[in-house]
């Protein structure tokens, strides 16, 4: 079985990091997301980057965790994995924390671990024809590495209807619950990512990297205090520059 490659290109503002694993659903493992998110963030740290733009190669955006890896937690101490669980949390975490916006199509299965990874994407874009489901519970297993992450982000009785049934919802709700910024057509999702991440890219690093700090600390505060700060800030300078 061939392993997961990440790519990164860069042109201008906006960098493009690949993530293959189109083989697995795009599956992962703990090494693949180590690998995936140490791409994103050296693709972010570039001074002249503005956006970054993931793309989740071949039919599926997630299918999530890679089901060849069980064995090996099925067999491992119940701390161990929920170490493991919160490994996982805090990769994903930096992902939310990069200083610049990561666009993403979104199309096919997002299943699982997939979910967890769409909901800590800051402009997700989903295909007409994508599909969210949180089949866990087929198999005797409680999500928890999702549940407390989709909790925070889905009305609570649609949230406990996906943990508790497995059941397979549509694009449409994903965006009714605030989970991606758009629906397009499945033919042109790409596109309007692309257009999306070009859109965005141009706008210099220096002021999407102040909205992004003045999101993440409002946000973190609970307050409107920090945008305060950062909007006065930039009006004072004359805007960022």
């Amino acid at each position: 079985m061939a392993a997961p490659t990440v790519r990164t290109t860069a042109s201008g503002r906006l960098a493009t990091v690949v993530f293959d694993n189109a083989a697995r659903g795009n599956a992962f493992t703990e090494p693949a997301l180590v690998q995936l998110v140490t791409a994103l963030e050296d693709a972010a740290a570039g001074s002249a980057t503005s956006v970054v733009r993931l793309v989740m190669a071949g039919r599926n955006f997630c299918a999530g965790w890679d089901t060849t890896d069980f064995s090996r937690l099925a067999s491992a101490p119940a701390e161990e994995v929920a170490d493991s669980l919160r490994d996982n949390d805090r990769l994903l975490g930096r992902i939310h924390a990069l200083p610049v916006p990561v666009v993403a199509a979104v199309r096919g299965r997002v299943a699982g671990f997939g979910v967890g990874l769409l909901a800590h994407l800051h402009v997700p874009i989903a295909a007409h024809d994508a599909t969210l489901a949180l089949p866990e519970v087929v198999y005797g297993i409680c999500p928890g590495g999702v549940l407390h992450t989709l909790l925070r982000r889905v009305p609570r009785p649609a949230a406990e209807l996906l943990v508790l049934s497995g059941s397979v919802v549509d694009a449409d709700a994903m965006l009714r619950w605030g989970l991606v910024a758009s629906v397009e057509p499945s033919t042109g999702v790409d596109a309007a990512t692309e257009r999306t991440a070009e859109a965005l890219a141009a706008h210099p690093p220096s002021v999407v990297r102040a909205i992004r700090a003045a999101t993440e600390a409002t946000l973190s505060a609970g307050s409107a205090e920090p945008a305060y700060a950062a909007a006065a800030a930039s009006i004072v300078r004359g805007g960022v520059s």
